[in-house]
């Protein structure tokens, strides 16, 4: 089972700041333990989720779709900076950093 966006419980912030129609504050964190209670147990599909920085997943990742890695670096070289684990690509090799800054690439073909 899958939690969405519409099974979260809403906190009631008011019309304008202290002015007493919202929440109390006990209340609205409550409503946000809940949420995230909800999260943990059941998980979570809003989705497209946009990740700016760095995601890390402990454990597994299940992807049912496809997976878009963007392509915002290229190494140089092969001991270009990068860490384990990271994928780059270009129009003609894909790269795998397979030790921080150690990088091996494979050739892209038209097949």
């Amino acid at each position: 089972m899958t939690i969405s966006t519409s099974q979260f419980i809403v906190v009631n912030v008011g019309t304008n700041a202290n002015d007493g129609t919202g929440d109390s504050l006990r209340t609205a964190f409550v409503k946000v333990n809940q949420n995230f209670s909800n999260i943990s147990d059941v998980g979570f599909n809003a989705g497209n989720i946009n990740v700016r920085e760095s995601l890390a997943v402990l454990g597994s990742a299940l992807i049912q779709g496809n997976l878009t890695v963007a392509r915002n670096y290229v190494p140089d070289s092969a001991v270009a900076n990068g860490t384990r684990g990271q994928i780059a690509f270009d129009d003609n090799f894909l790269y795998i950093c397979v030790d921080n800054n150690t990088w091996k690439r494979i050739i892209l073909e038209s097949w």
